[in-house]
């Protein structure tokens, strides 16, 4: 397990880019704007397309293989919390539940009836399913946007 998390280190050091965390923002504020005209559907095929394209950078440029759930679950765990995209990622394996707090996506929206951190869930559907190589649905069932302690996104391996 050592040296997968030493490989995902290096992934991450080697594959990532820096994005101003503020463009981000505003990126994501104005897309929410046409999210009524279908742009918020295009923006979560490309969110679930980068957590497929990460997990395949994983299994081939750096070795990483699992086809354990919890296993995918610990390694997006990592990459998460070194995305800054979130200040806090936890999960509950028995619960098939994952708890993010301090998204930038609820930065950029601030209060909503809906969940907002859609795209998110998205990413991890991607990764999750490319990386155990089973069909997998993510959904964020509760948002801090709504008033919630943390988002929560539900899994169900299909």
């Amino acid at each position: 397990m050592e040296s997968t998390l030493r490989a995902i280190a290096e992934a991450i050091e080697r594959e990532s880019v820096l994005i101003h965390r503020e463009a981000l923002i505003d990126g994501y504020r104005e897309i929410m704007k046409l999210s009524r005209l279908g742009a918020d559907m295009i923006v979560r095929k490309a969110a679930e397309y980068g957590g497929k394209k990460g997990a395949m950078t994983l299994k081939e440029r750096y070795g990483v293989y699992t086809d354990i759930f919890e296993d995918a679950i610990k390694f997006l765990s990592v990459i998460a919390e070194s995305s800054r995209m979130i200040d806090l990622f936890e999960y509950n394996i028995g619960q098939m539940e994952i708890y993010i707090e301090g998204s930038i996506l609820v930065e950029a929206v601030g209060k909503s009836e809906k969940p907002v951190c859609k795209p998110m869930a998205s990413f991890f559907k991607g990764f999750i399913g490319e990386l155990i190589g089973k069909s997998v649905n993510v959904e964020e069932i509760s948002c801090q946007a709504q008033g919630h302690k943390r988002c929560t996104f539900k899994i169900e391996l299909k």
